[in-house]
């Protein structure tokens, strides 16, 4: 079970949709672990003119015959303007492992720092951070809550319904292929309405609550 939050912390936006339509607002998703309920992810987003605030949260518990077998708990906050991270500051905690990790700008690239270990990276390697609408353009990344670097690419796998809080919600399917592998369900604004993948013989899904962002908390 180890990993199972940190690459499903998600609002993406594509390639057709604008991204985040609106300027502020949050949604939550239900995590299931082969169906069950585990825990909850949240993304919230407030954006004026070309700046934006991301914070997201995620909280999950399996527990087996009642005693609890795993944890995870990770948040982060990212500042972005005209499409360049200010400052992203992201703490995990994975079953006893704990993450401190900044990130910061350097020239053209970036500087993150993992637990006090600094790492540089220039233009060609991105932050895998999955709300942004220019992602699928690139194939190097760092993650900013687990201490991985990997190489990933997109495909189209076509338009399908899912059923978010009572309501039909048309869909683009989506997967990651690579070094990460999951699949991707967005809405028409660009909106992740579902995400799933596998670990250690587990199917993990993140499903949507909300059919259109609440008011911030």
């Amino acid at each position: 079970m180890r990993g199972l939050g940190p690459g499903a912390a998600l609002v993406l936006a594509l390639s057709a949709p604008p991204a985040l339509a609106v300027d502020a607002g949050e949604y939550t998703f239900t995590v299931l672990k082969d169906g069950a309920p585990v825990g909850e992810h949240r993304f919230a987003f407030d954006r004026d003119g070309n700046r934006i605030e991301i914070e997201e949260e995620t909280d999950i518990e399996v527990r087996f015959a009642l005693i609890p077998v795993y944890e995870y708990e990770h948040d982060r906050r990212e500042v972005w303007q005209n499409g360049r991270a200010l400052a992203i500051d992201a703490r995990t905690n994975d079953n006893g492992k704990r993450l401190d990790i900044t990130v910061r700008p350097d020239g053209d690239g970036y500087v993150r720092t993992v637990n006090g270990r600094v790492d540089k990276f220039d233009e060609s390697t991105e932050i895998l951070t999955y709300w942004r609408r220019d992602l699928f353009e690139h194939h190097s990344f760092f993650s900013v809550a687990e201490d991985k670097t990997m190489r990933i690419s997109f495909e189209y796998l076509g338009k399908e319904v899912l059923k978010v809080d009572g309501q039909r919600l048309p869909v683009d399917h989506y997967r990651m292929v690579g070094d990460e592998e999951r699949e991707f369900w967005f809405d028409p604004a660009g909106h992740v309405a579902k995400v799933e993948f596998e670990r250690r013989g587990s199917e993990i899904e993140y499903l949507r609550n909300e059919a259109t962002p609440r008011p911030l908390r």
